[in-house]
């Protein structure tokens, strides 16, 4: 089967790290794959340079309204060998998660191919739109940890499409991925918790749901969470603490009351 593949790799060269938004730039040669001498010294680099992947396919056999596509962009850094690795695995196994039964060799191309060859087995695929894209931005920086939000929608017919959002974090200097266990001052865990759970209260009172709703839909726990500048956001995905027509909810927890309970260096500095 015939593809139409556009693949651009290395397309910006953006220096800054507090504009994660701003517009590509091409570069002039591929990123390198070795670590920079902060990274080897176990420093976190003062800036991060970006680069901007796309890829973009539909199946060159269909020629009606609704062709099955892939639209996919993410980012990696250069001089961040570990960190790139690691968002095109995370990347790679949000995309795996509904998978179809074409075979594929779990690699970002590969599982964009295996999605086409999916719809062209289906009789109707062309009609419905099937549809898979996703989208990695750099979320925002709390010193030596970066963010970053993974987008992910997938639409293969019926009432509505998947949507989902996970948000990634590493720690520059450790050269690690970084959990909400790791983000917590040890042992406080519960504390952190709780403070969670009064915000579900809040939201459900906030939302005026009944107790039939609160009894479908109880409150729980989630690893997803980012920093903003009001405070920790806890990001619930589709039919998780609610229903799909609700959306993706989020609960934020203010930094006020987590003093004591998240490290200090990820909280706003006096």
């Amino acid at each position: 089967m015939r593809m139409t593949l556009l693949l651009l790799l290395a397309t910006a060269l953006l220096a800054g790290c507090d504009d994660p938004d701003a517009p590509a730039k091409p570069a002039d040669k591929p990123a390198t794959t070795t670590k920079s001498d902060a990274a080897q010294a176990g420093v976190a680099p003062e800036t991060l340079v970006r680069i901007v992947h796309t890829l973009n396919k539909t199946d060159e056999q269909c020629d009606a309204d609704g062709c099955p596509k892939v639209d996919l962009q993410w980012l990696t850094f250069e001089n961040q060998p570990e960190l790139n690795e690691a968002i095109t695995q995370h990347l790679a196994a949000m995309l795996i998660q509904d998978e179809g039964n074409a075979t594929h060799d779990g690699t970002i191309e590969g599982l964009a191919d295996a999605f086409l060859q999916d719809a062209s087995g289906m009789a109707m695929a062309s009609e419905q739109g099937w549809e898979l894209s996703a989208t990695v931005k750099k979320q925002g920086r709390r010193g030596d940890l970066v963010t970053l939000s993974m987008e992910t929608y997938e639409y293969t017919g019926g009432a509505h499409g998947l949507p989902s959002v996970q948000y990634f974090h590493w720690d520059l200097a450790k050269q690690q991925s970084v959990k909400l266990d790791d983000l917590l001052v040890p042992g406080q865990q519960s504390a952190f918790w709780e403070k969670a759970s009064e915000q579900h209260t809040a939201w459900l009172d906030e939302e005026n749901l009944d107790q039939t709703f609160r009894d479908s839909w109880p409150f729980d726990k989630t690893d997803n969470v980012f920093f903003n500048d009001k405070g920790v956001v806890l990001q619930y995905n589709v039919y998780h603490i609610a229903p799909y027509a609700m959306g993706q909810p989020t609960l934020t927890i203010p930094y006020a009351e987590l003093e004591g309970i998240v490290r200090g260096q990820y909280l706003p500095q006096q």
